[in-house]
């Protein structure tokens, strides 16, 4: 079954937009695209965590978006004439179906419903920019990360009976601090404060939360 918007696709929708693509697999820091590929291939993310970026004043990186499963990259594949404008990045290990411009057209087409489903993601993805956006303006870095860590701790299910949740994906402080636009020694003392009062426990490359409700008190108000 595909994951987002297009799984509640009717079973012959899916089949459709599956015969039309081909499954693309990325280790950790490899890309996608570049931004000046020409935008001919729409990537639809079946697992592993995708970074959207692009370059700025001293060939630094400014992170766009984070994206996991479900999400559409290269949007700019739904027009003709384009160009990705961005790096796409794997944060680990991807998979995503890669459906070609033309087949992608054939396959609305065919089913009406994959256009519908098209739409509803392209939405929901543009809602999280702006959300994105406006946490960068008036949520402190604290707050940011914490929500971070809570919209990870969705993509993995229910908590266990004590309370805690360990974080399956390997997460560096580099990449938190990609998903809430901080820098990684931020980051770092941050995810010490956070383990001082309990909120969570630290290992190589492992987060183990261990207090939920403590981590969303922790987005409405600055951590002092």
């Amino acid at each position: 079954m595909l994951p987002g918007a297009f799984s509640a696709l009717p079973a012959d929708a899916q089949a459709h937009l599956l015969a039309a693509g081909r499954t693309g697999r990325w280790s950790r820091g490899e890309l996608l695209f570049h931004p000046e590929d020409p935008a001919e291939t729409l990537y639809l993310l079946t697992s592993g965590v995708v970074r959207l970026y692009r370059l700025g004043a001293s060939a630094r990186e400014v992170t766009l978006d984070v994206h996991g499963p479900g999400a559409l990259l290269g949007v700019p594949a739904l027009l003709s004439g384009q160009r990705y404008d961005m790096y796409a990045e794997s944060m680990d290990d991807t998979e995503a179906l890669c459906i070609g411009q033309e087949l992608l057209h054939r396959a609305s087409q065919t089913s009406p419903a994959i256009a519908v489903a098209l739409t509803e993601q392209v939405t929901r993805q543009m809602r999280g920019v702006h959300e994105r956006l406006s946490g960068l303006v008036f949520l402190e870095v604290s707050q940011r990360l914490a929500l971070a860590l809570l919209t990870l701790a969705e993509r993995e299910g229910d908590w266990s009976p004590s309370g805690t949740l360990a974080l399956r994906d390997r997460v560096s402080h580099q990449d938190l601090a990609h998903m809430v636009g901080s820098t990684r020694e931020t980051i770092t003392k941050l995810l010490g404060d956070f383990r001082n009062r309990g909120l969570l426990d630290l290992g190589y490359r492992r987060i183990i939360l261990t207090d939920r409700g403590g981590l969303q008190r922790a987005t409405q108000e600055p951590m002092r």
